[in-house]
C-alpha cells in the first residue's frame, strides 16, 4: 500500500544522492492509472533527481527529473515495447513525455504538459514519431510499429544530446 495512491509511496521517487523526493502528483497519477491498466506492479527506476545527481547520471540539463515530473520505469513482464504502447494510453503521458530505450530495458514517461516522442538506439537518440514512415528497430532485432521521423529531428536530438529528459 502506497502513501501517495494506492500503489506508489514518495520513497520510490526520491534522489538516491539526496533522498529528496519532490514529485509531482500528476505523474504518480498517471503512473497509478498505467498500473491499473498494466494489471502488475510498476518499479520505478529513477524519480526525482537533485542537480548533483542528474549530472552524475549524464541527465539532460533540463531534464524533467529535476521538476519531479518524470519516472524512468519497468512494468513487470513487458518488453520496452509494450511499456510504450501502454503509456500511450494514459492521457497524462499521450500528452507528455515518452522515451523508448530498448537496449536497457525501460521507458521513460513524464507529465510536461506537450508530446514529445524518442528513442535511445545504438547510444543516440532517435525522435519518434507515430505519423513519419520510418520503422525502428527493437534490441530483439524486430521492426516495430512505432517510428522514427526524418533524419532533420534525428541530428537535431544528437547535437542537442537528447531531448528534455534524463538518460538511465
Amino acid at each position: 500500500m502506497g502513501d501517495l495512491t494506492r500503489n506508489f509511496s514518495r520513497s520510490e521517487f526520491a534522489c538516491p544522492c539526496c533522498g529528496r523526493a519532490d514529485v509531482d502528483m500528476r505523474l504518480v497519477e498517471a503512473l497509478q492509472e498505467l498500473r491499473d491498466l498494466a494489471g502488475v506492479p510498476v518499479r520505478v527506476n529513477s524519480g526525482f533527481r537533485c542537480e548533483k545527481h542528474n549530472r552524475e547520471v549524464g541527465g539532460a540539463r533540463r531534464s524533467r527529473h529535476l521538476l519531479g515530473e518524470a519516472a524512468d520505469i519497468v512494468v513487470k513482464g513487458l518488453t520496452p515495447e509494450r511499456m510504450y504502447r501502454l503509456a500511450e494510453q494514459v492521457e497524462a503521458f499521450r500528452n507528455g513525455g515518452i522515451g523508448l530505450y530498448p537496449q536497457q530495458g525501460f521507458i521513460h514517461v513524464d507529465v510536461r504538459g506537450g508530446r514529445a516522442r524518442w528513442a535511445r538506439l545504438d547510444g543516440k537518440y532517435v525522435a519518434l514519431d507515430k505519423s513519419a514512415g520510418q520503422r525502428i528497430w527493437t534490441a530483439a532485432g524486430r521492426p516495430e510499429e512505432v517510428r522514427a521521423t526524418d533524419g532533420k529531428h534525428q541530428k537535431a536530438l544528437q547535437s542537442e544530446g537528447g531531448n528534455d529528459h534524463a538518460t538511465a
